[in-house]
């Protein structure tokens, strides 16, 4: 069984269609899912792309869950996600065959993103992009001003902008 979380209808019509084995399910998040009643064959992709799905309970979820593989469509990866299941980030960029060949296949050819995330800098990007002020992000991050320059500072590093405004502009940001 596949569980995709997406908003793009053609991404979910693809894998529904072009893959015969399994039954494809189109989900609004994670916690749609009630874990307890699958087995260990459930394969789950997220698509991030205008899909801000990577949150807190998210989070906790992949910490737990245990199923045979998750594909998260990112052009980034993000470094301290976890899972007991193992966990693929994918470009969104990636041809729908060779996407199905990562869910379906057991054998994996797989190339993580160059660019990595912690998922602290996820949630800063988001609220950069969303246009929070600074003492807005201190308080739900739970960091020091200071904090939120240096991992403003290491965000413009890893994807090299000149300025943090930058963001908006990025091919990545509806990904936030």
């Amino acid at each position: 069984m596949i569980f995709i979380i997406t908003k793009d209808f053609f991404l979910f019509q693809g894998v529904f269609n072009l893959q015969e084995k399994e039954k494809t399910i189109k989900i609004n998040q994670l916690s749609d899912i009630n874990f307890n009643e699958l087995d260990h064959d459930v394969k789950i992709i997220i698509d991030t792309y205008h899909n801000n799905i990577i949150d807190e309970t998210t989070v906790k979820l992949l910490n737990d869950i245990n199923v045979e593989r998750i594909i998260i469509l990112a052009p980034f990866h993000i470094s301290k996600l976890k899972s007991q299941s193992p966990l693929l980030f994918v470009s969104r960029k990636e041809q729908i065959l060779n996407l199905l060949s990562l869910i379906i296949d057991e054998k994996i050819s797989y190339q993580k993103p160059n660019v990595a995330l912690s998922h602290n800098q996820l949630k800063l990007v988001n609220s950069i992009i969303n246009q929070h002020n600074i003492h807005e992000i201190t308080q739900s991050l739970n960091i020091s001003e200071q904090t939120m320059r240096i991992q403003k500072f290491n965000i413009m590093l890893k994807l090299k902008l000149r300025r943090i405004s930058d963001l908006v502009t990025l091919k990545i940001s509806p990904y936030f």
